[in-house]
């Protein structure tokens, strides 16, 4: 009798193990879905990552830079930079500098870009603002609309080509730049 249980016993511990073996395979799963799930929400919903290209946005960011930028900004500031999503292949990186409601207004005697009729002041820009066909002033701009330029003024494709841009159209604003050229 005790030699059937010693059987009976080892069948159930080798069942036991086999069982024990595909739980811890189940939780493999469970475990590899769920964290590839937060990885698509963390960085395709929430938070996004690029790389600069261009020189637009000089001196402030470089071509070849990181970019970690925030995809659910509720609105956006002046100063904010922001990624703009085209139709292109690719995006532009630019500042908001006009809000909705504002008008946008450039004197090109005086380089100057002026923002509800005084000279709007600049701290990234170090250079003169000049108008570009595309756009006529002054510019009101509508409700959700933004007026972005880049930094480096005399190389970049910005709001004075192609107008206001619509929040819709901003894929979302840099929260943080990681230099990794000179």
């Amino acid at each position: 009798m005790r030699r059937k249980q010693r059987g009976v016993s080892a069948a159930v511990d080798e069942r036991l193990e086999r069982v024990s073996g595909r739980k811890w395979l189940w939780a493999l799963c469970i475990r590899s879905v769920i964290a590839v799930a937060a990885i698509y929400l963390l960085f395709g919903v929430v938070f996004g990552i690029g790389i600069a290209q261009g020189e637009s946005m000089l001196p402030a960011i470089q071509e070849g830079d990181i970019l970690l930028f925030y995809r659910l900004a509720p609105e956006y500031y002046m100063g904010d930079i922001v990624l703009i999503d085209t139709d292109s292949r690719e995006d532009y990186l630019k500042r908001v500098c006009a809000l909705p409601g504002q008008t946008v207004e450039i004197d090109d005697e005086a380089g100057a870009f002026i923002v509800d009729g005084q000279v709007a002041i600049e701290p990234c820009v170090y250079e003169e603002t000049n108008s570009k066909v595309g756009v006529n002033y002054p510019l009101t701009l509508n409700e959700n609309e933004y007026f972005c330029m880049g930094d480096h003024r005399e190389n970049s494709l910005d709001s004075r080509n192609y107008g206001a841009v619509n929040k819709s159209g901003i894929e979302g604003k840099v929260i943080a730049v990681l230099r990794v050229g000179n």
